[in-house]
């Protein structure tokens, strides 16, 4: 049985962005936070050293008249809500009922979106990328209203963000890090990770050299032993 925090967060999407919530729910899962950020307290609890694990919907629901027990089960155990937004998202129904649901549980703090494809609030069926549910604040009471809701949005097309920051925007804001910091020990992460590979092949190339030399001696040593044999 499921119990709320279960999952980190909850991955919503149409099954023609089946890829863009692959990639996701993988990146999710296998990032681990730089250990100078791990036990942070942050609005939303302690910042874990991994976001796994992330909730990914595998079930086709067309068939369906109501969001699956397992699917609600999900939602409600899950601290926060992904959206992978485009315009199949924003035409889907399950994925808008998914937005209700979550919202009418948790309400609309922990809503965050990717978007892949589309535009935000561009008022074109082709082109809108945000589901309406998304795009409007709901009351206490849990019921849809008119006011605009301003979704924490990555943007992980090329002209956007990018896969790789929008990938950390995403992680900022499912930890309540810092974005500015949490970038700044990712890049001082990886170049550790560069030092030690530049160390290691360093300490590669001595030996290889090594070795080279022995094999070059070798040879040279049998020549001169047998040259000081013909003289002797």
């Amino acid at each position: 049985m499921t119990s709320p925090g279960t999952y980190r967060a909850f991955i919503s999407y149409s099954h023609r962005d089946k890829g863009w919530a692959d990639w996701l729910h993988r990146s999710l899962e296998g990032y681990r936070l730089p250990a100078a950020l791990v036990g942070r307290e942050t609005p939303f609890g302690p910042i874990p050293a991994r976001l796994a694990p992330i909730f990914r919907d595998r079930d086709e629901l067309s068939a369906a008249p109501d969001l699956s027990t397992e699917v609600g089960a999900a939602l409600g155990a899950s601290m926060f809500l992904v959206v992978v937004c485009s315009p199949a998202a924003a035409a889907s129904r399950w994925v808008n009922e998914e937005i209700i649901a979550f919202k009418r549980l948790h309400g609309d703090a922990r809503v965050r979106a990717i978007i892949v494809a589309g535009e935000p609030f561009s008022g074109d069926p082709a082109t809108e990328c945000f589901p309406e549910a998304l795009r409007h604040r709901f009351n206490a009471a849990g019921e849809i209203t008119a006011e605009p809701a301003e979704p924490i949005a990555a943007d992980a097309r090329e002209q956007g963000d990018g896969k790789k920051f929008a990938l950390s925007k995403l992680v900022a804001g499912l930890t309540g890090c810092r974005l500015d910091e949490l970038i700044q020990r990712e890049q001082q992460r990886r170049n550790a990770r560069m030092g030690a590979l530049a160390l290691g092949l360093g300490a590669l190339v001595l030996v290889l050299s090594g070795l080279t030399w022995d094999a070059l001696r070798q040879p040279n040593a049998a020549r001169t032993a047998q040259a000081e044999a013909q003289f002797q």
